[in-house]
Protein backbone atom coordinates (compact mmCIF):
# COMPACT_ATOMS: atom_id res chain seq x y z
CA UNK A 1 0.00 0.00 0.00
CA UNK A 2 2.50 2.65 0.81
CA UNK A 3 4.29 1.95 -3.10
CA UNK A 4 0.23 3.01 -4.65
CA UNK A 5 0.17 6.01 -2.04
CA UNK A 6 4.13 7.22 -3.61
CA UNK A 7 2.97 6.74 -6.86
CA UNK A 8 -0.37 8.43 -6.16
CA UNK A 9 1.73 11.71 -4.79
CA UNK A 10 4.42 11.55 -7.27
CA UNK A 11 2.16 11.74 -10.43
CA UNK A 12 0.13 14.22 -8.71
CA UNK A 13 -3.78 15.07 -10.58
CA UNK A 14 -4.17 15.81 -14.13
CA UNK A 15 -5.36 16.66 -16.37
CA UNK A 16 -4.35 20.14 -15.44
CA UNK A 17 -6.58 21.38 -17.94
CA UNK A 18 -9.19 19.55 -20.37
CA UNK A 19 -7.55 19.35 -23.59
CA UNK A 20 -9.43 18.64 -26.89
CA UNK A 21 -6.75 16.05 -27.78
CA UNK A 22 -4.09 14.41 -25.33
CA UNK A 23 -0.77 15.83 -26.67
CA UNK A 24 1.59 12.79 -26.08
CA UNK A 25 5.06 12.53 -26.75
CA UNK A 26 7.02 9.04 -27.39
CA UNK A 27 10.51 9.01 -27.32
CA UNK A 28 12.42 6.08 -29.14
CA UNK A 29 9.51 6.23 -31.80
CA UNK A 30 12.32 4.60 -34.24
CA UNK A 31 13.04 1.41 -32.30
CA UNK A 32 10.23 -1.62 -32.50
CA UNK A 33 9.06 -0.42 -29.41
CA UNK A 34 8.48 2.68 -29.90
CA UNK A 35 6.63 2.07 -33.15
CA UNK A 36 4.08 -0.13 -31.50
CA UNK A 37 3.43 2.64 -29.29
CA UNK A 38 2.17 5.34 -32.49
CA UNK A 39 0.24 2.34 -33.60
CA UNK A 40 -1.53 1.33 -29.91
CA UNK A 41 -2.46 5.63 -29.88
CA UNK A 42 -3.73 5.58 -33.61
CA UNK A 43 -6.52 2.86 -32.61
CA UNK A 44 -7.24 4.24 -29.09
CA UNK A 45 -10.63 5.71 -29.11
CA UNK A 46 -9.08 8.78 -27.54
CA UNK A 47 -8.32 12.30 -29.33
CA UNK A 48 -4.55 12.58 -29.32
CA UNK A 49 -1.79 14.18 -30.71
CA UNK A 50 1.42 12.27 -31.03
CA UNK A 51 4.93 13.85 -31.27
CA UNK A 52 7.25 11.32 -32.43
CA UNK A 53 10.72 11.92 -30.44
CA UNK A 54 14.62 9.98 -31.25
CA UNK A 55 18.36 10.88 -30.85
CA UNK A 56 18.26 9.61 -34.89
CA UNK A 57 16.76 11.51 -38.09
CA UNK A 58 16.69 8.15 -39.99
CA UNK A 59 14.27 6.29 -37.58
CA UNK A 60 10.69 5.83 -39.78
CA UNK A 61 8.61 6.29 -36.84
CA UNK A 62 9.67 9.67 -36.84
CA UNK A 63 7.61 10.23 -40.23
CA UNK A 64 4.60 8.91 -39.05
CA UNK A 65 3.29 11.16 -36.25
CA UNK A 66 1.94 14.02 -36.02
CA UNK A 67 5.26 16.33 -35.29
CA UNK A 68 8.80 14.90 -34.63
CA UNK A 69 11.54 16.19 -33.00
CA UNK A 70 15.16 15.14 -32.40
CA UNK A 71 16.74 14.91 -28.69
CA UNK A 72 19.73 14.57 -26.63
CA UNK A 73 20.81 10.78 -25.93
CA UNK A 74 19.76 10.32 -22.13
CA UNK A 75 23.36 8.76 -21.66
CA UNK A 76 24.33 12.75 -21.94
CA UNK A 77 22.23 13.38 -18.78
CA UNK A 78 22.49 17.00 -18.04
CA UNK A 79 22.10 18.01 -21.86
CA UNK A 80 19.52 15.94 -21.93
CA UNK A 81 17.55 16.81 -18.41
CA UNK A 82 17.87 20.52 -19.79
CA UNK A 83 16.36 19.49 -23.42
CA UNK A 84 13.28 18.05 -22.18
CA UNK A 85 12.76 20.61 -19.09
CA UNK A 86 12.83 23.31 -22.08
CA UNK A 87 11.25 21.47 -24.26
CA UNK A 88 8.04 19.34 -22.91
CA UNK A 89 6.49 22.66 -21.85
CA UNK A 90 7.27 24.35 -25.52
CA UNK A 91 5.94 21.52 -27.00
CA UNK A 92 2.69 21.52 -24.74
CA UNK A 93 3.60 17.70 -24.18
CA UNK A 94 0.90 16.43 -21.83
CA UNK A 95 2.12 12.86 -21.42
CA UNK A 96 5.28 11.27 -22.48
CA UNK A 97 5.43 7.38 -22.80
CA UNK A 98 9.04 5.75 -23.43
CA UNK A 99 9.75 3.59 -26.34
CA UNK A 100 13.45 2.69 -25.77
CA UNK A 101 14.89 0.82 -22.93
CA UNK A 102 17.91 2.80 -23.07
CA UNK A 103 15.85 6.22 -21.55
CA UNK A 104 14.16 4.01 -18.74
CA UNK A 105 16.33 4.59 -15.88
CA UNK A 106 17.11 8.31 -16.95
CA UNK A 107 13.21 9.10 -16.67
CA UNK A 108 13.01 6.44 -13.77
CA UNK A 109 15.06 9.00 -11.89
CA UNK A 110 13.97 12.58 -12.98
CA UNK A 111 10.25 11.62 -13.51
CA UNK A 112 9.06 12.92 -10.17
CA UNK A 113 11.07 16.75 -11.11
CA UNK A 114 10.07 16.66 -14.69
CA UNK A 115 6.91 16.24 -14.26
CA UNK A 116 7.02 19.10 -11.13
CA UNK A 117 8.97 21.43 -13.59
CA UNK A 118 7.12 20.83 -16.97
CA UNK A 119 3.39 19.74 -15.91
CA UNK A 120 4.13 16.63 -17.93
CA UNK A 121 2.85 13.37 -16.62
CA UNK A 122 5.60 10.36 -17.45
CA UNK A 123 5.53 7.41 -17.47
CA UNK A 124 8.03 5.33 -16.10
CA UNK A 125 7.92 2.78 -13.02
CA UNK A 126 9.98 3.15 -9.99
CA UNK A 127 13.19 3.07 -10.03
CA UNK A 128 14.06 -0.03 -8.40
CA UNK A 129 11.56 -1.85 -10.52
CA UNK A 130 13.60 -0.41 -13.51
CA UNK A 131 16.86 -1.68 -12.46
CA UNK A 132 15.79 -5.06 -11.55
CA UNK A 133 14.58 -5.79 -14.88
CA UNK A 134 17.04 -4.17 -16.64
CA UNK A 135 19.80 -6.68 -14.91
CA UNK A 136 18.83 -10.17 -15.87
CA UNK A 137 20.97 -11.38 -13.04
CA UNK A 138 19.05 -9.06 -10.67
CA UNK A 139 15.85 -10.77 -12.07
CA UNK A 140 16.92 -13.94 -11.78
CA UNK A 141 17.27 -13.53 -7.77
CA UNK A 142 14.13 -11.37 -7.55
CA UNK A 143 12.30 -14.40 -9.21
CA UNK A 144 14.43 -16.45 -6.48
CA UNK A 145 13.99 -14.36 -3.66
CA UNK A 146 10.32 -14.10 -4.16
CA UNK A 147 9.54 -18.08 -4.35
CA UNK A 148 8.62 -17.84 -8.14
CA UNK A 149 9.91 -20.17 -10.45
CA UNK A 150 13.40 -19.43 -12.11
CA UNK A 151 16.52 -21.14 -13.44
CA UNK A 152 19.53 -21.03 -11.84
CA UNK A 153 22.23 -18.41 -12.84
CA UNK A 154 25.66 -17.18 -11.60
CA UNK A 155 28.08 -14.61 -12.54
CA UNK A 156 31.59 -16.16 -13.43
CA UNK A 157 34.36 -13.40 -12.81
CA UNK A 158 36.27 -15.44 -15.84
CA UNK A 159 36.35 -18.12 -18.30
CA UNK A 160 37.48 -20.73 -15.35
CA UNK A 161 34.73 -20.48 -12.92
CA UNK A 162 32.54 -20.23 -16.61
CA UNK A 163 33.37 -23.63 -16.84
CA UNK A 164 32.94 -24.91 -13.44
CA UNK A 165 29.21 -23.23 -13.88
CA UNK A 166 28.75 -24.91 -17.00
CA UNK A 167 30.28 -28.26 -15.42
CA UNK A 168 28.40 -28.22 -12.50
CA UNK A 169 24.09 -27.10 -14.52
CA UNK A 170 25.58 -29.33 -17.57
CA UNK A 171 24.69 -28.44 -21.18
CA UNK A 172 22.58 -26.65 -22.39
CA UNK A 173 23.60 -23.44 -20.96
CA UNK A 174 22.32 -19.42 -21.65
CA UNK A 175 25.56 -17.62 -21.76
CA UNK A 176 24.31 -13.65 -21.79
CA UNK A 177 25.06 -10.09 -20.92
CA UNK A 178 23.28 -9.15 -17.88
CA UNK A 179 21.99 -5.93 -19.82
CA UNK A 180 20.45 -5.90 -23.26
CA UNK A 181 17.83 -6.05 -25.60
CA UNK A 182 16.62 -8.17 -28.82
CA UNK A 183 18.96 -11.23 -27.60
CA UNK A 184 21.94 -9.69 -28.19
CA UNK A 185 24.65 -11.51 -26.69
CA UNK A 186 22.88 -14.35 -26.25
CA UNK A 187 23.63 -17.58 -26.96
CA UNK A 188 22.60 -21.14 -26.35
CA UNK A 189 25.70 -23.24 -25.46
CA UNK A 190 26.17 -26.82 -26.27
CA UNK A 191 29.76 -27.42 -25.17
CA UNK A 192 32.54 -26.44 -23.59
CA UNK A 193 33.89 -25.50 -27.28
CA UNK A 194 31.31 -23.41 -27.67
CA UNK A 195 31.67 -21.24 -24.30
CA UNK A 196 35.67 -21.20 -24.45
CA UNK A 197 35.39 -19.16 -28.32
CA UNK A 198 32.24 -17.23 -26.79
CA UNK A 199 32.84 -16.01 -23.03
CA UNK A 200 35.01 -13.28 -23.60
CA UNK A 201 32.94 -11.71 -26.27
CA UNK A 202 30.15 -11.26 -23.91
CA UNK A 203 30.41 -7.99 -21.98
CA UNK A 204 29.30 -8.43 -18.49
CA UNK A 205 28.25 -12.11 -18.74
CA UNK A 206 26.19 -14.22 -16.79
CA UNK A 207 25.43 -18.12 -17.31
CA UNK A 208 22.10 -19.60 -16.62
CA UNK A 209 20.52 -23.17 -16.90
CA UNK A 210 18.48 -23.32 -20.00
CA UNK A 211 15.14 -23.27 -18.84
CA UNK A 212 13.30 -24.76 -21.98
CA UNK A 213 13.39 -26.87 -24.85
CA UNK A 214 16.04 -25.76 -27.57
CA UNK A 215 14.36 -24.64 -30.82
CA UNK A 216 12.33 -21.71 -32.22
CA UNK A 217 9.53 -23.43 -31.93
CA UNK A 218 5.82 -21.48 -31.34
CA UNK A 219 5.68 -23.60 -28.02
CA UNK A 220 8.78 -22.61 -26.26
CA UNK A 221 8.56 -19.16 -25.38
CA UNK A 222 5.48 -16.76 -24.00
CA UNK A 223 5.08 -12.86 -23.91
CA UNK A 224 3.11 -12.16 -21.19
CA UNK A 225 1.76 -8.77 -19.87
CA UNK A 226 0.10 -6.96 -16.76
CA UNK A 227 -1.15 -3.98 -16.49
CA UNK A 228 -0.63 -2.14 -12.97
CA UNK A 229 -3.27 1.01 -12.62
CA UNK A 230 -3.55 4.20 -10.91
CA UNK A 231 -5.35 2.83 -7.72
CA UNK A 232 -3.30 -0.51 -7.63
CA UNK A 233 -5.71 -3.09 -9.60
CA UNK A 234 -3.63 -5.40 -12.15
CA UNK A 235 -5.12 -5.87 -15.00
CA UNK A 236 -4.49 -8.81 -17.25
CA UNK A 237 -3.04 -11.19 -17.80
CA UNK A 238 -2.37 -10.98 -21.32
CA UNK A 239 -0.84 -14.16 -22.84
CA UNK A 240 0.92 -15.14 -25.99
CA UNK A 241 3.16 -17.68 -27.40
CA UNK A 242 5.68 -16.35 -30.08
CA UNK A 243 8.49 -17.13 -32.09
CA UNK A 244 11.35 -14.94 -32.58
CA UNK A 245 13.69 -13.45 -35.64
CA UNK A 246 16.50 -11.57 -34.82
CA UNK A 247 15.52 -11.04 -31.05
CA UNK A 248 11.73 -9.55 -32.30
CA UNK A 249 8.71 -11.42 -31.85
CA UNK A 250 7.91 -12.40 -35.83
CA UNK A 251 4.62 -15.02 -34.50
CA UNK A 252 2.69 -14.05 -32.26
CA UNK A 253 -0.34 -16.60 -30.97
CA UNK A 254 -2.74 -14.74 -28.67
CA UNK A 255 -4.93 -17.09 -26.36
CA UNK A 256 -5.83 -17.80 -22.73
CA UNK A 257 -2.51 -19.91 -21.55
CA UNK A 258 -3.20 -21.41 -18.19
CA UNK A 259 0.04 -22.92 -17.56
CA UNK A 260 2.08 -18.92 -18.01
CA UNK A 261 -1.31 -16.85 -16.30
CA UNK A 262 -0.91 -17.69 -12.46
CA UNK A 263 2.94 -16.94 -12.87
CA UNK A 264 2.20 -13.62 -14.91
CA UNK A 265 -0.40 -12.30 -11.79
CA UNK A 266 2.00 -13.24 -9.60
CA UNK A 267 4.65 -11.68 -10.63
CA UNK A 268 2.72 -8.34 -11.32
CA UNK A 269 1.70 -8.80 -7.59
CA UNK A 270 5.40 -8.66 -6.61
CA UNK A 271 7.14 -6.21 -8.18
CA UNK A 272 5.37 -2.27 -8.30
CA UNK A 273 5.22 -1.01 -12.06
CA UNK A 274 3.43 1.88 -13.56
CA UNK A 275 1.51 0.89 -16.48
CA UNK A 276 3.06 -2.09 -18.13
CA UNK A 277 5.12 -4.87 -17.12
CA UNK A 278 6.03 -7.37 -19.60
CA UNK A 279 7.37 -11.24 -18.57
CA UNK A 280 9.34 -13.59 -20.99
CA UNK A 281 9.00 -16.90 -20.15
CA UNK A 282 9.94 -20.21 -21.93
CA UNK A 283 8.73 -23.57 -21.37
CA UNK A 284 10.71 -26.76 -21.09
CA UNK A 285 10.18 -30.11 -18.67
CA UNK A 286 9.60 -28.17 -15.58
CA UNK A 287 6.88 -25.87 -17.53
CA UNK A 288 7.23 -22.14 -18.14
CA UNK A 289 9.88 -20.88 -16.45
CA UNK A 290 9.97 -16.98 -16.86
CA UNK A 291 13.50 -15.40 -17.41
CA UNK A 292 13.25 -11.63 -18.36
CA UNK A 293 11.35 -8.68 -17.35
CA UNK A 294 10.23 -5.61 -19.33
CA UNK A 295 9.46 -2.87 -16.91
CA UNK A 296 7.92 -0.82 -19.93
CA UNK A 297 5.84 -0.86 -23.23
CA UNK A 298 7.42 -3.36 -25.10
CA UNK A 299 7.12 -4.80 -28.95
CA UNK A 300 4.21 -6.16 -28.98
CA UNK A 301 2.31 -3.50 -27.85
CA UNK A 302 0.11 -3.15 -30.58
CA UNK A 303 -0.65 -6.86 -31.19
CA UNK A 304 -1.62 -6.57 -27.81
CA UNK A 305 -3.76 -3.49 -28.47
CA UNK A 306 -5.34 -5.27 -31.67
CA UNK A 307 -6.31 -8.34 -30.09
CA UNK A 308 -8.48 -5.87 -26.37
CA UNK A 309 -5.05 -5.61 -24.35
CA UNK A 310 -4.35 -1.53 -25.81
CA UNK A 311 -1.86 -0.72 -22.72
CA UNK A 312 -1.13 2.80 -23.87
CA UNK A 313 -4.90 3.61 -24.20
CA UNK A 314 -5.04 1.96 -20.73
CA UNK A 315 -2.58 4.30 -19.13
CA UNK A 316 -3.91 7.66 -20.47
CA UNK A 317 -7.40 6.89 -19.52
CA UNK A 318 -6.16 5.33 -15.77
CA UNK A 319 -3.24 7.52 -14.91
CA UNK A 320 -3.88 10.88 -16.67
CA UNK A 321 -7.39 11.01 -16.89
CA UNK A 322 -8.32 9.34 -13.63
CA UNK A 323 -10.79 6.92 -15.12
CA UNK A 324 -11.60 3.64 -14.04
CA UNK A 325 -10.82 0.62 -16.47
CA UNK A 326 -12.73 -2.34 -17.11
CA UNK A 327 -10.82 -5.84 -17.04
CA UNK A 328 -10.26 -5.51 -21.22
CA UNK A 329 -11.76 -8.84 -23.02
CA UNK A 330 -8.46 -10.25 -25.12
CA UNK A 331 -9.59 -12.03 -28.20
CA UNK A 332 -7.83 -14.98 -29.30
CA UNK A 333 -5.53 -15.11 -32.58
CA UNK A 334 -2.44 -14.55 -34.59
CA UNK A 335 -0.04 -11.68 -35.71
CA UNK A 336 2.21 -12.31 -38.65
CA UNK A 337 4.97 -9.85 -38.65
CA UNK A 338 6.05 -8.30 -42.00
CA UNK A 339 8.46 -5.27 -43.32
CA UNK A 340 6.91 -2.30 -43.80
CA UNK A 341 8.69 1.66 -45.70
CA UNK A 342 8.12 4.85 -44.43
CA UNK A 343 9.01 7.07 -47.74
CA UNK A 344 9.82 10.49 -47.34
CA UNK A 345 9.11 12.77 -50.70
CA UNK A 346 11.47 15.35 -52.21
CA UNK A 347 14.37 14.57 -49.46
CA UNK A 348 17.71 14.00 -49.02
CA UNK A 349 19.61 12.32 -46.13
CA UNK A 350 21.42 15.57 -45.32
CA UNK A 351 17.64 17.83 -45.03
CA UNK A 352 16.76 15.20 -42.69
CA UNK A 353 20.09 16.15 -40.14
CA UNK A 354 19.78 19.80 -40.49
CA UNK A 355 16.13 21.18 -41.01
CA UNK A 356 12.55 20.48 -39.62
CA UNK A 357 10.96 16.61 -40.11
CA UNK A 358 8.40 16.37 -42.86
CA UNK A 359 5.78 13.80 -42.36
CA UNK A 360 6.33 10.26 -44.40
CA UNK A 361 3.56 7.82 -45.99
CA UNK A 362 3.10 4.72 -46.39
CA UNK A 363 1.94 2.41 -49.53
CA UNK A 364 -1.63 0.75 -49.38
CA UNK A 365 -0.20 -2.54 -51.00
CA UNK A 366 -2.52 -4.78 -50.16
Amino acid sequence: MKWLLSIATATGTWPKTMPDAIKVLVTGAGSGVGQSILKALHISDLETEVVAADIDPLNAGLYRADEAVIFPRVEAEAEALAWFRENLPKLNIDVLLIGSEFDLEFFSKHRVSLEDETGTLICASPLETVQIAADKFRTYEFFKQNGLPHAQAKVPQNLAEARAVCSDYGFPVVLKTRTGTSSRHVHVLQNESELESLFEGVPNPMIQQFAGTVGDDLRYEYTCSVFKCKDGETLGPFTARRSLRSGTSWIVEVDCFAEVEEATMQIGSCLPSMGSLNVQMRNGPRGPIPFELNARFSGTTAVRAHFGFNEVDMFLKSYYLGQSIEPPKVRKGVALRYIEEVFVEDADIGGLFTGPLPHGTVNSWF
